[in-house]
C-alpha cells in the first residue's frame, strides 16, 4: 500500500507451484449471465477527465453507459463489443472523456433493458497534498468449478477487502489476476466477486504469465482488461506481431509506467505460451522484438517525464522480478540489464512487480558505471543511500512460495513470506509488517534526474520467514496401472515444520508413514498428512498405487510439499518437491 505526497516523499507500508493449464471446452461452458456484470473502471492518460468502464454480458443490440453527475441529467456513451472465449460471451468497453477534475459521478453500465448499477467514481483532482494507492499482485479468486483453481479460500477477499478499507484513489494488479487457467466462466467470477470495489476504485493492470492462457492466449485479458488501459499510441508495424500492452499515465504528480513481462505465442509454441521471452529473436517484426518495442516506449515516457516540471515521481510496474529470494520465478537477470538500466539513468523511485508469492522490498539499488553487463547482480550497488527501491508483492490471496536461502540476499531491506498483505489481523486492525519512505535526494543522474533515497521505517527483522528446502525421490517416472510408487520425500527448515504432500486425486495411498488424505486440495488432487513432531528437518517415506484402466493413462503432476509450523496457519511450498510422472493405464496383468 503505498502513499504519494506532494512533498519530497513517497510512503509505503505491507502487511502482511505453478498450476497446470487446461484448455476447457467451451461446450461445458455455462451460458454467460446476460449482464451487465462484473462492471470495473479504470483511468484513461488523464485521470482528472477520462474514465473507461468494462463489463460482460450477453450479446446485446444497445450497449452503453450513463453516467453524469448526482441529480443532473446522464449523458449516455457506447460501448463496443468484443468476443471473448465462452459461450456467447462479450466484453464491452466504453470511455468516457470530458469530464470535470475532482468530480463525484454516478454512472450505470447499460445492456438494451437490462441494467447494473448505480456506482460512485471520481475523477483524480489537478492537484493534491497526497493520495493513496494499493497494489499487488497474484490475486485470484476461489472457484470450485475450475479444477485447475489456485485459491481455495477466502483470502483473495480479505486481501480486497483490507484494500478497500484504505480508501484508494487507485488500485493496481501487477499481474495473475483471475488464474482462470483457460477456464472463461472463472474470469466471469472474478470480476462479480469484486465488482463492488472495482466498479468505484479505477483498476490498472499489467499482464501476468497467467493471463497467457492455453489456447486462447492473451484474448480475455485483452478483451477484458487492456481495452481499458490507456493505450493512446497509434499502432505500428512493430504491433502486427505482438498485441500492444504497455502505457503511462500521469495522476497529480506521478508518472505511472506499466509495462509487459508477458508475450504472445510465437517461435516455438510447444514452450508453451508463458515460457515466450520477449526478446527472443525468433518474434522479431521488422528486426526488433516485443522487448525492443517497450525498451524504446520506456526511455522516451520517462525522458518526457524528465522534461515535465509537474512531473516529481516516477513508478513503474510489470508481472516478473529482478530481485527475488524465491526460486519458484528466478530475477528476470534480462531484463534487468535491458531496463534497469534505464530505470536508473531515470531515477525511477519505486518498481512493482509480483509473479513470487512472497513481499521482497530491496535497499535503493543503482549500476555500477562502466559496467559491459548489468545482468549479474554484481554489477549494482545496494551499499549507497540512493536508487530505485524495488517491490515483489505476490501475496494476493493464491498461495505461499518458500524461498531458496535461509539468509536474505544483501540487497534486500525486508522479505517475508508469512503473510498476505495485511490481512493478518491482531484485534480487528490491520498488522503493518514493512513500511518505509522514499524521498529525493540531492545527488543526480548523467540525464539529469533527482535519484531517490530511502528510508527504512520498519523496526524488526529483515526477514521473520519460514525457509524450507526440500526433495523428492520417486521409484520411477513411467508406470503401469496398479503399480506401486515409493514416494521419499526431505525436508531442512530454518524452524520446526510439519510437512503435507500433494498427490493426484485416484491415487491411492497403501503404506508407509502417510496417516490420513484429504480432499481439500485444489483441482483433481489430494493432501497426504504424516504423524510426525515437527521438526526442522527429517523424511517420510509412503507408498502410492497409481490408477489402472485405459481412462487413466496420462502425466499426472505431484506436489509441491508444503511446510507449516505449530503457530502459524499458513502452509508455504517448499521448492525442489514437484515431480511428473506417466501412467500407462492398461494394468500390468493386461
Amino acid at each position: 500500500m503505498t502513499d504519494l505526497e506532494r512533498r519530497d516523499l513517497l510512503r509505503g507500508v505491507a502487511g502482511a507451484a505453478t498450476a497446470p493449464f487446461f484448455v476447457d471446452s467451451v461446450a461445458g461452458q455455462a451460458a454467460p449471465d446476460p449482464g451487465p456484470v462484473g462492471v470495473h473502471a479504470a483511468y484513461g492518460r488523464d485521470p482528472a477527465s477520462t474514465l473507461r468502464v468494462g463489463w460482460s454480458g450477453a450479446p446485446a443490440v444497445d450497449a452503453r453507459v450513463e453516467i453524469g453527475r448526482p441529480d443532473e441529467p446522464p449523458t449516455t456513451v457506447d460501448a463496443e463489443a468484443n468476443p471473448v472465449p465462452g459461450r456467447e460471451a462479450v466484453a464491452y468497453a466504453a470511455t468516457v472523456t470530458g469530464l470535470a477534475p475532482d468530480t463525484a459521478y454516478e454512472y450505470e453500465a447499460v445492456l438494451d433493458d437490462r441494467r447494473a448499477g448505480p456506482f460512485s467514481i471520481e475523477t483524480a483532482p489537478d492537484a493534491t497534498d497526497g493520495f493513496t494507492v494499493t497494489a499487488v499482485g497474484d490475486h485470484g479468486v476461489a472457484d470450485p468449478e475450475n479444477p485447475f483453481q489456485r485459491p481455495d479460500d477466502d483470502v483473495p477477499n480479505r486481501v480486497m477487502d483490507v484494500a478497500a478499507d484504505l480508501d484508494p484513489d487507485l488500485q493496481i494488479l501487477v499481474g495473475d489476476i483471475s488464474y482462470a487457467n483457460g477456464k472463461p466462466s472463472t474470469w466471469e467470477l472474478y470480476f462479480e466477486t469484486f465488482e463492488s470495489f472495482y466498479a468505484e476504485t479505477p483498476f490498472m493492470t499489467a499482464a501476468g504469465n497467467h493471463e497467457a492462457e492455453p489456447g486462447t492466449g492473451l484474448t480475455q485479458y485483452d478483451r477484458r482488461l487492456n481495452d481499458l488501459m490507456p493505450i493512446h499510441d497509434p499502432p505500428g508495424p512493430d504491433d502486427f506481431q505482438h498485441g500492444r500492452r504497455w502505457y503511462h499515465f500521469d495522476y497529480d504528480n506521478t508518472r505511472f509506467i506499466s509495462l509487459t513481462t508477458t508475450a504472445d505465442g510465437c517461435g516455438d509454441v510447444s514452450r508453451g505460451e508463458e515460457f515466450v521471452p520477449i526478446y527472443d529473436p525468433r518474434c522479431e517484426f521488422g528486426g526488433v522484438t516485443y522487448g525492443d518495442v517497450q525498451e524504446r516506449y520506456l526511455r522516451r515516457v520517462l525522458e518526457e517525464a524528465l522534461e515535465d516540471d509537474d512531473v516529481r515521481w516516477k513508478v513503474v510496474y510489470f508481472h516478473g522480478p529482478f530481485w527475488t529470494d524465491s526460486p519458484d520465478h528466478a530475477p528476470r537477470d534480462l531484463l534487468r540489464d535491458r531496463w534497469g538500466t534505464i530505470l536508473d539513468e531515470y531515477g525511477v523511485d519505486l518498481v512493482l512487480s509480483g509473479d513470487n508469492h512472497v513481499w521482497e522490498r530491496t535497499k535503493p539499488i543503482a549500476a555500477k558505471p562502466d559496467r559491459d553487463d548489468y545482468a549479474p547482480a554484481d554489477a549494482w550497488d545496494w551499499e549507497s543511500d540512493v536508487g530505485t527501491t524495488y517491490v515483489t508483492n505476490g501475496t494476493g490471496g493464491v498461495s505461499h512460495y518458500g524461498f531458496g536461502n535461509r539468509t536474505p540476499s544483501e540487497y534486500f531491506a525486508r522479505r517475508t513470506n508469512s503473510y498476505f498483505v495485511t490481512t493478518d489481523r491482531e484485534g480487528g486492525d490491520p498488522v503493518v509488517r514493512d513500511s518505509f519512505e522514499i524521498r529525493k535526494a540531492e545527488e543526480h543522474t548523467d540525464h539529469g534526474a533527482r535519484r531517490p533515497t530511502q528510508i527504512d521505517l520498519y523496526d524488526g527483522p529483515v526477514d521473520d520467514d519460514l525457509v524450507v528446502q526440500g526433495s523428492r525421490e520417486d521409484d520411477g517416472r513411467v508406470f503401469t496401472g496398479g503399480q506401486t510408487d515409493r514416494i521419499r520425500l526431505t525436508y531442512d527448515a530454518n524452524r520446526a515444520v510439519r510437512i503435507r504432500d500433494r498427490i493426484p486425486s485416484d491415487w491411492e495411498v497403501t503404506g508407509g508413514d502417510a496417516t490420513r488424505t484429504d480432499d481439500g486440495a485444489p483441482g483433481d488432487t489430494k493432501w497426504v498428512y504424516f504423524d510426525s513432531d515437527a521438526a526442522e528437518s527429517g523424511s517420510v517415506t509412503y507408498f502410492v498405487e497409481v490408477p489402472e484402466g485405459p481412462t487413466r493413462t496420462g502425466r499426472y503432476a505431484l506436489g509441491p510439499v508444503q511446510a507449516t509450523t505449530d503457530d502459524r496457519a499458513e502452509w508455504v511450498a517448499v521448492p525442489g518437491t514437484t515431480s511428473e510422472e506417466t501412467v500407462v493405464g492398461a494394468g500390468t496383468g493386461t
